[in-house]
């Protein structure tokens, strides 16, 4: 539990100092409120594209960075064009998927906060589903 609680706190400081989520245009990308929908885009590592904008799995000289920062219980999100939506599930259930097109399907709330219901990772003939496992964090 002191994880998530330091893992919230350390995202919350990230997000207010660089305004990252706040100063977003509202574009073409942007998923409707409280309702269910479907968004493509890129699987990151929520802490690495914020402090350095990171969207791979390896990062300069570390190799599988994002799938080790999922692993220790960091957040994911979905990169929708220049929309970042931050996946309110545990991120080692993304682990697997960093810097991969996604598919996620769920409920955004407040512009950018997605619960996903069925993620799958691929396009097309070789989408696979991702194994939500675990609980929504809300």
């Amino acid at each position: 539990m002191q994880k998530w609680i330091l893992t919230l706190a350390v995202l919350g400081a990230a997000v207010l100092g660089h305004g990252v989520l706040a100063d977003m245009p509202m574009d073409s990308t942007a998923a409707p409120t409280g309702q269910e929908t479907t968004l493509k885009g890129i699987l990151v590592d929520v802490n690495c594209y914020l402090k350095d904008g990171e969207k791979g799995d390896d990062h300069e000289d570390m190799k599988a960075c994002g799938k080790a920062c999922l692993n220790q219980g960091l957040p994911a999100g979905l990169l929708v064009g220049s929309k970042l939506y931050l996946l309110i599930f545990p991120g080692d259930s993304f682990k697997d998927a960093v810097g991969k097109t996604v598919e996620v399907k769920g409920t955004v709330y407040d512009g950018n906060l997605m619960v996903p219901g069925k993620a799958f990772v691929g396009t097309g003939n070789d989408k696979k589903p991702i194994n939500l496992k675990g609980r929504v964090m809300m």
